[in-house]
């Protein structure tokens, strides 16, 4: 079932982003380009509640990244990888924890990790 969830005023036209899902009540949306240049803004969108919180800024701005999540033990993380940083593809990989056993964490920052061995964009 589609739900409306929370709109993002400051966003209207952000483009090239990427979005994952958070349980089954939130959406992480991650970067991407708004008025033509590359965003480091994420925000977290609780559909059920219709609020949004900002969360952490990505290391580098980027846009046409792909996003995944995985789980460490009992810890939620959000992957971004690759995408447009500037004019050039890059290969740089940032990773944030954002839920330890179901609660929001807040004051996590973007770690960078091993590079992808290629750079790759529009991906996933």
């Amino acid at each position: 079932v589609w739900k409306h969830g929370p709109t993002i005023k400051d966003f209207k036209g952000l483009t090239h982003h990427a979005t994952v899902s958070i349980n089954t009540d939130a959406v992480m949306v991650i970067g991407g380009l708004l008025d033509n240049q590359a965003a480091d803004t994420v925000i977290w969108m609780n559909l059920e509640k219709h609020r949004m919180k900002r969360m952490p800024t990505l290391k580098k701005k980027r846009y046409a990244h792909a996003a995944t999540t995985f789980n460490i033990e009992r810890t939620v993380y959000v992957a971004v990888a690759g995408g447009f940083h500037g004019s050039s593809i890059t290969s740089s990989v940032e990773i944030l924890p954002v839920c330890d056993d179901g609660d929001l964490i807040t004051n996590g920052d973007w770690t960078e990790i091993a590079p992808m061995n290629l750079p790759r964009y529009e991906f996933g």
